[in-house]
């Protein structure tokens, strides 16, 4: 008995201690692991309604939440999937809005029930097998939606879905091992409980339990409420784990391991090292310089074909008219071509005034750009390499923008070009699809590095916070 009591004695302290850290540590991190999960949910669910492939719920906001409701996995007909994904979606924005603003993140508050609402909420869909064989109905309904997207010419829609998945996977699981080790403290500390107001209580001794543990087990059931309170349930698993530790022989060092686990690990102070993410911003940076090469060649296609069609409009009078103008100084005419380009962030065509000289010399420009960033030896990577990685950010970030929107034009102003040639010249018009399909490879990738980049400085952010680094 006395060794119980010591028992006692020891394990609230170590729960005490554990609960401390868990405050301070792990559900600090699990509210911040949750805010970075919503947003990037809310991208996949804000672009589905941009895209139009589900409806937004017009009760949306009349919803009165107060605790987590995972949203109905039931059956649909496929005549109802799009109505029913839509309601569903909508309403598991809703209870993710009420987890990160209105939800109480204290260890007093989550507990095991509540382990287990946010869990189920967590995989309502299966994150890790987003697949339209899934036998899970919520998480077919949404690979078929995500299909419909990546299966489209969208790039920008295409990226931001992949980025956004994988965040959310990313972020799911780290939820889920985070709600395991506030579930882990849960157990010690209601077996603790148990021990403590009811066992201690009802003077119930280990022969009890080994002797007669089913009616043990029902005579501590039938005094559950009334020692334990109505709110906290009766799990008769944990319960016989507690029969398990004070009956079997190895009983002692069974207390001793829970004891052990329990109890903070205690971290020796070192000096804390800043650490570099730059290598991945270079990398990058790399990719990127890679660009040069198809753009340079469209850019040479484009020059080429222009030459073309230079011979078949320019006429004997005209030429004429271009060298006395040469004569008197008189400077040409800017030459305005209009173009129909695909905007990517809006997802819809566009019909644009282009002035095709200044279009040329920005590409120019951008191939010199490109290739000196990607040699060792130019001035321009001296310059990056020893540069904060803010600016080296800042640069990709813009030569990122800059080349896309330089590469969207590509081909609209080839199909400009070719309508202006001959008939008998449009056999010699060289094409720029096979560059621009390369130059957008190289930005995706790219653009991932970039990324990679960001999630591992928020990443540091959050461990600094937690006092880790």
């Amino acid at each position: 008995m006395e060794d119980d009591n010591n028992f006692l004695i020891e394990l609230e302290t170590v729960l005490d201690k554990k609960k401390a850290d868990l405050e301070e540590k792990e559900l600090t991190a699990l509210k911040e692991t949750i805010r970075l999960f919503t947003s990037a949910f809310e991208g996949i669910y804000n672009l589905f309604l941009k895209k139009g492939l589900i409806a937004e719920d017009p009760y949306k906001y009349e919803q009165k939440i107060s605790d987590i409701t995972p949203p109905s996995t039931d059956m649909v007909l496929d005549s109802e999937k799009n109505h029913a994904m839509s309601q569903r979606l909508s309403v598991y924005d809703s209870q993710l809005d009420f987890l990160n603003n209105f939800y109480q993140f204290s260890v007093d508050f989550i507990t095991i029930p509540r382990i287990k609402k946010i869990i189920l909420l967590m995989k309502w869909i299966k994150w890790d097998k987003v697949s339209e064989a899934s036998t899970e109905i919520n998480t077919k309904i949404f690979a078929e939606i995500v299909v419909k997207i990546t299966q489209g010419t969208d790039q920008l829609s295409n990226k931001l879905l992949n980025d956004s998945l994988n965040r959310i996977q990313d972020t799911s699981k780290k939820i889920v091992l985070l709600l395991k080790a506030l579930s882990e403290y849960q157990r010690e500390k209601y077996k603790f409980d148990v021990r403590s107001k009811v066992i201690k209580e009802l003077k119930i001794s280990s022969n009890d339990m080994l002797s007669s543990s089913e009616n043990t087990l029902l005579k501590i059931k039938s005094n559950f409420k009334k020692l334990m309170g109505n709110a906290i349930p009766f799990y008769s698993e944990l319960i016989k784990e507690i029969f398990t530790e004070d009956t079997v022989p190895e009983g002692k060092s069974l207390k001793s391991e829970l004891l052990k686990k329990l109890k903070i690990k205690e971290v020796k102070s070192e000096k804390k090292r800043e650490v570099s993410y730059r290598q991945i911003l270079m990398n990058s940076l790399k990719i990127l310089s890679a660009a040069s090469t198809p753009l340079e060649q469209a850019f040479n296609n484009l020059v080429f074909n222009n030459s073309l069609i230079k011979e078949k409009t320019l006429s004997l009078g005209d030429k004429f008219k271009l060298w006395i103008k040469s004569l008197s100084g008189t400077k040409n005419v800017r030459k305005m071509i209009e173009i129909d380009t695909f905007d990517e962030r809006f997802s819809r065509s566009k019909t644009i005034q282009l002035d095709f000289a200044e279009y040329l010399d920005s590409v120019r420009k951008k191939i010199r750009l490109l290739a000196a960033a990607g040699n060792k030896l130019s001035s321009s990577y001296h310059k990056l390499e020893s540069a904060s990685e803010e600016s080296v950010f800042k640069f990709i970030n813009q030569t990122l923008e800059d080349v896309s929107l330089i590469t969207n034009n590509l081909d609209p102003v080839n199909v400009y070009l070719k309508s202006e040639a001959g008939r008998d010249q449009r056999k010699n018009i060289k094409g720029v699809k096979i560059e621009v399909t390369s130059i957008k490879n190289i930005l995706i990738k790219a653009n991932q590095k970039k990324h990679e980049y960001i999630s591992r400085i928020e990443e540091q952010e959050q461990l600094k916070k937690l006092g880790v680094l």
